[in-house]
């Protein structure tokens, strides 16, 4: 059996605020990626984010669609998590499982 990365894909916000606790008002988005070496989940690898997103970069991300996620990670210079979600052959977003066609 081949060992496979398996990649969850989540959408992040994030809200900042100063050390006393106070609100900041500013807020980030970012696609979250985190990479493991099981589909069970239980031994993360690593957890990659895209971050500086405004929302609409984000979801443009279309993380469901594997031919635009595939594109928006190239951009993004990750081609090497294209190659492992192909050989893979499906990938998770938001624990849910995705076939790559």
């Amino acid at each position: 059996m081949k060992d496979h990365i398996f990649y969850d894909f989540w959408y992040l916000k994030s809200e900042e605020i100063n050390l006393d606790g106070s609100d900041t008002g500013a807020v980030a988005y970012e696609v979250g990626i985190n990479v493991f070496a099981d589909e069970q989940f239980e031994n993360l690898l690593d957890d990659v984010r895209i971050s500086g997103l405004n929302k609409e970069e984000m979801l443009s991300f279309n993380l469901s669609s594997a031919h635009h996620l595939f594109g928006k990670l190239e951009e993004e210079g990750l081609h090497s998590i294209v190659h492992d979600i192909k050989t893979a052959g499906y990938y998770f977003v938001m624990g849910e499982k995705i076939s790559v066609g």
